[in-house]
Order: C-alpha cells, then sequence, then structure tokens
C-alpha cells in the first residue's frame, strides 16, 4: 500500500518524467527531420489531445499507469511518424521526386505500422483480459493511444504533407522540409 505523500510524490515524478520526454521528443523530431518533424509534432499533440478527450468522455481518472500508458503512447506515435520519414528519405536518396517519396513513403510505411499497433492492440487486449485494476487501466489508455496514434500518424501528417506539397516541390528544399539534404 502507498501513502498519500508518497503516492503524490509518485504522480508529481510521473508528470515531471512525461513532460520532459515529450520536450525531449519534440526538440528531436524537429532538429532530425526538419519540417516534417512539425508536423509529427503536431500529430503528437493531436494524438495526446484525443487520448485525454476520450478519457474524460469515460471518466476516466489519470493514475499512475495511466499515465505510463501516455508515455509509451508517444513513443509509438513518434515511431510511426519516424517508419514514415525513413521511407520517404530512402525515396530520396534513391532519386526520386518529393511528391514521389511523400507519397510511396507512406505506402511502403504502412505495412509496418499497422502490424506493429496491431500486435499492441492484441496485447493490450490481453492485459484488459486478465488484468485487474491498475492493468486494465494502462490496456485501456494504450489501446485509445494506439488507435488515436494511427490516426493521426498516418492520415493526419499525410493530410498536412498534401496542404504543403505545392510548396514543397516548388522549393526543393529537402533539407528544410524533410531534414534530409539531397545530394547532386
Amino acid at each position: 500500500s502507498v501513502g498519500p505523500s508518497l503516492g503524490a510524490d509518485s504522480i508529481r515524478q510521473s508528470m515531471i518524467a512525461l513532460a520532459s520526454a515529450s520536450v525531449l521528443v519534440v526538440l528531436f523530431m524537429i532538429a532530425y527531420y526538419g519540417f516534417s518533424g512539425i508536423l509529427a509534432n503536431i500529430a503528437l499533440v493531436a494524438n495526446i489531445l484525443i487520448l485525454v478527450a476520450v478519457m474524460a468522455m469515460f471518466g476516466a481518472a489519470l493514475t499512475l499507469p495511466g499515465m505510463a500508458g501516455i508515455v509509451l503512447t508517444i513513443g509509438m506515435a513518434v515511431d510511426a511518424n519516424v517508419i514514415i520519414n525513413e521511407r520517404i528519405r530512402e525515396l530520396l536518396r534513391d532519386g526520386a521526386s518529393i511528391a514521389t517519396s511523400v507519397k510511396k513513403g507512406y505506402e511502403n510505411a504502412m505495412s509496418a505500422i499497422v502490424d506493429s499497433n496491431i500486435t499492441t492492440l492484441i496485447t493490450s487486449a490481453a492485459l484488459y483480459a486478465y488484468g485487474t485494476g491498475p492493468v486494465k487501466g494502462f490496456a485501456v489508455t494504450m489501446s485509445i493511444g494506439i488507435v488515436a496514434s494511427m490516426i493521426t500518424a498516418i492520415l493526419g501528417t499525410h493530410g498536412m504533407f498534401e496542404l504543403v506539397m505545392d510548396k514543397m516541390e516548388k522549393s526543393k528544399n529537402t533539407a528544410l522540409w524533410l531534414g534530409y539534404k539531397v545530394r547532386g
């Protein structure tokens, strides 16, 4: 059993860890992926907002396991965007245009993202089915976060890329837009 002061301290430290991890992830994504890192960060914020909104809609309390689920969701959401951005960079290295790289990058990343998220959802379902109290809370938070992540990482960022595609194609500045300078 945990006393009130130890519980409050654990929650405070968890919030510090959540905030610190979020800030470091945001900075890394911008530094490494340029404008596409900014798009990934917008999707990440949308993911967290969707997760919190759905939890609030069901009246769920934010517990330590729930916070752990949010931190893990951040990692999974960023992972999806890293996979997409790396697939785009691979195509740029092979000489594809920016528009083709973005289009095919999403197509090529889709199976890896869907496979990893479905396996995580299966694991969350097992945790929910066989777990108790806090474990179920973690499983619910993870499940909501994974679904939100797939929506924001795949549909959200792709839509944002489409909005700025003409500017990207005109400038041809892949270092600015995608964090990768095309050689040649």
